[in-house]
């Protein structure tokens, strides 16, 4: 994996075709695709529900940083 190619990105721009870095250096399966989920009327009460090509999904709170990498520059 080239390190230069992975991305510190907000959660709710994470992008389909990419893999989740994980802090210990695991990766996620490819993203599929990327669904914000409000939890309430409130605008700022939004998730960032991420589902992977294995069927499997993931939630993160909106805002907080994490990293991506493209599945081919694996």
């Amino acid at each position: 994996m080239s390190l230069e190619k992975i991305e510190n990105v907000l959660s709710e721009n994470l992008g389909e075709g990419y893999r989740i870095v994980r802090e210990n250096g695991d990766l996620s399966p490819m993203i599929e695709w990327v669904d914000w989920i409000q939890q309430s009327d409130d605008e700022e009460d939004i998730m960032v529900e991420v589902s992977f090509e294995d069927d499997t999904k993931e939630t993160f709170k909106k805002g907080i940083f994490l990293k991506q990498i493209w599945h081919e520059d694996v």
